[in-house]
């Protein structure tokens, strides 16, 4: 990385050299890790051995703990780097010991000291290497989005869009752009311009709106910044089109990908007319939410003075005052009972209230706003985590309730979790994208924390999407004032080894799933989700507990004698069977199932299931999805190709050092 005083390790000097070759490892191994998603995947190898579970990961986390203290111990510019960041982040925990310390708490101090760690490790070792491992790790989840997107049911928690290993379409959007934002100058000039191509399109794929905002603004700024630059010191404006022939030719590749989906996939045909939709909807959708949540105020009565002894009986009354001798807050009807102004604490008893009851309608509103239009969902959220802040005092609320919340916003979510004191944790982490650019191409980190965390709450909660920002800055910082010891011949090994190990604990992770998991998927049936058709009811099942890795078997295919079942409150219903070529329809106390992913049965007693308060529990059989093997197999060609690559890439910059 240009900027970067190289200084070769001699042998007085072993310690260095052993701690930069374990911190490359380690940092690499979290990257990986995290940052593909990787550990929701690994946690069940540990199914049934909760000891062995805390044993493993405070042995993680205790190693990086250990091997970033050392590295600040024997590395003076790596302390003085990093001494500010280090300050911001102690009295951004503080706060935290305010309120009781449950799991979102516990996500969030683990978020920043993975983060904090990975600047330290990443500076202990090859800075432009981690970053273009970053880089690696997001073209890799740009590509599982895409096959995901190919398989009607993958990964994704919403049928349609793509989200890869993320399971959430917008958390994987904001992984994209955020791992783009801070490594993409990382990337070689030949490949950079099909990398942000790839990253571009796939965020079309996710559909996620407010990402695809925040992304055109994050090219946008940078862009617009360096043209007047330009134009400040008269320099010819110029475009350097190196590596766009590649691009295209991924473009029209990854083109090519969305039509193959938009034929076979009828989720994604779907969900891509409901997001246009959604948008063209969106005035009328608020305008209805509001009129649904805006309820007038309580009045508020206190008693009136008596008038002063020899006032006139027919003196007109002052304004605001009636003979029944009561008050009126704003907003109440004018044939309210009026009277002069109310005391500070009344005012205060009557916001209170107000806001209140404002937040309980919202709170009624939401529970199905986002089936209507999730953008004025996003609204009424944010609305009514402002009217938490507003309500939850000096100190705020906490962060658990915070979460519970969801108010969509990084900022909101602190300020209701800390109080006034919240909004400064989110302000400080944008600050620091910011202030070390060294030029325009570095504000697009900056731009798209802002953009994510205008939309999203789950920033600072979730390691995946701190890491890359972390990183970015790190990569800032180590441009700017760490003199980087060159690497030693064997740790070039290090990443390699830490990459290794990351994807190997992600197969241990689907083998222990594929072993685990029962040949019978169960679940409830959501009865607000139920239509009517064919004299019964149809409904989609539940969803596998890993989707993507099992699939439901061609269920209109099941033998009679192969289990399944569907139970109304404990009491089994009849199954029938249909042909293929048929139309099925049920009649009382019978189901069916028509297609994949739905079932169609009629109840016991020929009542509606969406209002008889009764329980439906199904069981299919599943397989393992061919998406399974695929993903596997693409992981293992990521990893072999990353460790082809970080190796000569590290000898290439030892030999030019």
């Amino acid at each position: 990385m240009s900027g970067i005083a190289h200084s070769e390790r001699s042998s007085a000097r072993p310690l260095a050299g052993i701690l930069g070759c374990i911190a490359a490892g380690l940092c690499a191994f979290t990257i990986v890790i995290y940052q593909s998603w990787f550990m929701p995947y690994f946690l069940p190898f540990f199914t049934g051995r909760d000891e062995f579970a805390r044993l493993v990961f405070h042995a993680l986390y205790g190693g990086v703990l250990i091997v970033s203290i050392a590295v600040l111990a024997t590395r003076r510019e790596v302390r003085s780097a990093i001494l500010l960041l280090a300050i911001a982040a102690a009295m951004a925990v503080v706060p935290v010991a305010l309120h009781p310390v449950g799991i979102v708490a516990k996500c969030y101090l683990i978020t920043l000291f993975l983060g904090g760690a990975a600047i330290v490790l990443m500076l202990a070792s090859a800075p432009v290497i981690v970053l273009r491992l970053s880089a690696s790790v997001t073209a890799l989840n740009a590509v599982v989005c895409f096959l995901d997107l190919l398989f009607a049911n993958g990964f994704t928690n919403t049928p349609g869009r793509a989200a890869g290993l993320a399971i959430n379409p917008n958390v994987a959007a904001a992984g994209l752009l955020l791992g783009a934002a801070a490594s993409y100058r990382a990337v070689a000039q030949k490949w950079r311009a099909s990398f942000l191509v790839l990253v571009a399109i796939t965020l079309l794929a996710t559909l996620s709106r407010s990402t695809l905002l925040a992304a055109f603004a994050t090219v946008a700024v940078p862009s617009v910044v360096r043209v007047w630059q330009q134009f400040r010191s008269g320099r010819r404006f110029q475009i350097d089109l190196g590596g766009w022939g590649r691009a295209v030719a991924v473009a029209f590749g990854l083109l090519g990908a969305i039509g193959i989906a938009l034929t076979t996939n009828a989720s994604f045909r779907i969900a891509m007319g409901e997001s246009f939709a959604g948008i063209l909807s969106v005035s009328t959708a608020l305008d209805e939410a509001s009129k649904a949540v805006d309820r007038p105020p309580p009045a508020v009565t206190v008693p009136i003075a008596a008038s002063p002894e020899g006032a006139s009986a027919n003196q007109p009354a002052s304004p605001g005052t009636s003979s029944a001798g009561t008050a009126t807050p704003p907003g109440a009807s004018a044939d309210a009972v009026t009277s002069s102004p109310l005391p500070s604490g009344t005012w205060s008893a009557a916001s209170q209230s107000t806001n209140v009851a404002k937040m309980q309608a919202l709170g009624e509103r939401l529970t199905d706003e986002g089936k209507r239009n999730s953008i004025s969902a996003r609204a009424l959220f944010l609305e009514r985590g402002l009217l938490a802040y507003r309500e939850g005092g000096f100190f705020g609320r906490g962060l658990e309730e915070a979460q519970a919340l969801a108010p969509h916003n990084t900022f909101v979510l602190f300020a209701i979790a800390f109080g006034h004191l919240g909004w400064l944790i989110p302000i400080a982490i944008v600050s620091f994208a910011f202030c070390f650019a060294r030029n325009a191409d570095d504000l697009a980190l900056g731009v798209a924390v802002v953009g994510v965390m205008l939309t999203s709450h789950d920033l600072l909660l979730t390691p995946s999407l701190f890491l890359p920002i972390a990183l970015g800055i790190g990569g800032m910082l180590a441009a700017r004032k760490v003199a980087v010891e060159m690497p030693s011949p064997t740790e070039p090994w290090s990443f390699a080894c830490g990459t290794v190990a990351g994807v190997a604990a992600f197969g241990a992770g689907c083998i222990a799933i594929l072993l685990v998991t029962p040949p019978l998927s169960t679940g409830r049936l959501q009865n607000e989700t139920m239509f009517t058709v064919r004299g019964g009811y149809e409904t989609l099942l539940p969803r596998s507990q890993f989707p993507g890795l099992f699939q439901f078997d061609d269920l209109s295919d099941i033998p009679p004698s192969q289990v399944s079942y569907l139970h109304e409150n404990g009491t089994s219903l009849h199954r029938v069977d249909w042909s293929s070529h048929a139309w099925p329809a049920v009649r009382q106390g019978e189901y069916t199932f028509r297609r994949r992913a739905a079932v169609l049965f009629a109840p016991t007693d020929s009542s509606d299931p969406r209002s008889n308060e009764r329980t439906y529990e199904v069981a299919v059989p599943v397989s393992v999805s061919a998406l399974c093997f695929i993903l596997l197999g693409t992981i293992i060609a990521w990893s072999v190709a990353t460790v082809v690559a970080v190796t000569p890439l590290t000898s290439r910059s030892r030999a030019s050092g």
